[in-house]
């Protein structure tokens, strides 16, 4: 069984990531502590960790730059995780080297879930380039909503299609959307 670390500040937001995580098989440990979290980082060898941005003692991007400095002992996936982006937070966790970056906000728990597989090795996900000279590319570019030039509204990389094996609806089955490789901005 795979095991989390759900550090959510929100006690709502908490509860209902822990409830969702316990439904596809995690074993989870949840706090609202980063002392705690840092903790359970040594201690209960955890396959992944979710972690707020606002903890009490200690934020998010504190447990994150203590990890990349391996002083967890082991190098952790960490997927940082806000409420309501707030102006640069996706860019510093990108510049910290997370595993991702969570906009409640904009994100509902179980893409949280596959986004967690997928850090895992354990749900495909593909990203792929798209030449917007080739037939019907224009279409589905306005069909996503976005301008002809394919470029991340956030900090202006282009965008990629990022495919991901939605295996809820069958192994050909795929959840598509257009993302930015470099800030992971995603609609």
């Amino acid at each position: 069984m795979r095991k989390i670390i759900l550090g959510i500040n929100n006690d709502f937001l908490r509860e209902t990531y822990y409830q969702v995580f316990l439904e596809k098989g995690f074993e989870v440990l949840k706090t609202k502590s980063g002392e705690e979290v840092s903790g359970w980082m040594k201690t209960e060898n955890p396959d992944a960790a979710l972690l707020d941005v606002q903890l009490s003692e200690k934020g998010g991007f504190d447990i994150l730059k203590e990890n990349k400095e391996g002083k967890n002992g082991k190098k952790i996936p960490i997927i940082i995780f806000s409420d309501l982006e707030k102006k640069n937070e996706r860019t510093r966790a990108m510049e910290l080297e997370a595993n991702g970056f969570i906009a409640a906000a904009t994100t509902v728990p179980e893409e949280t879930v596959r986004h967690v597989k997928i850090v895992l090795g354990e749900q495909k996900s593909y990203r792929l380039a798209i030449n917007k000279k080739l037939h019907n590319a224009k279409e589905i570019i306005a069909d996503f909503g976005y301008n002809y030039d394919l470029k991340c509204p956030s900090c202006g990389s282009d965008l990629v299609l990022n495919l991901i094996r939605d295996l809820s609806r069958g192994e050909d089955c795929f959840k598509v959307s257009f993302m930015c490789p470099d800030c992971l901005y995603s609609k």
